[in-house]
């Protein structure tokens, strides 16, 4: 294996876990769908479409560091 599938694998791993610490620390405090108001319905949804761009571009990124190396 190269060093760089290896890179791969290692930051594939952080980022998994940091995310399942991230989501499992802030999921705690929050409260249900049916709980939330208008505005705070509206605010989570935004930030999870910038999530899901921040999500999209990464992978895009990644495959072509990984191709193009």
């Amino acid at each position: 294996m190269s060093y760089l599938t290896i890179g791969i694998a290692i930051g594939f791993a952080i980022g998994i876990a940091v995310g399942l610490n991230f989501g499992i620390i802030i999921g705690k405090k929050q409260k249900p769908w049916s709980e939330l108001t208008d505005e705070e319905r509206i605010k989570r949804k935004i930030l999870i479409g910038a999530g899901l761009i921040i999500l999209i571009i990464g992978f895009i990124t990644g495959i072509w560091q990984y191709y193009s190396y």
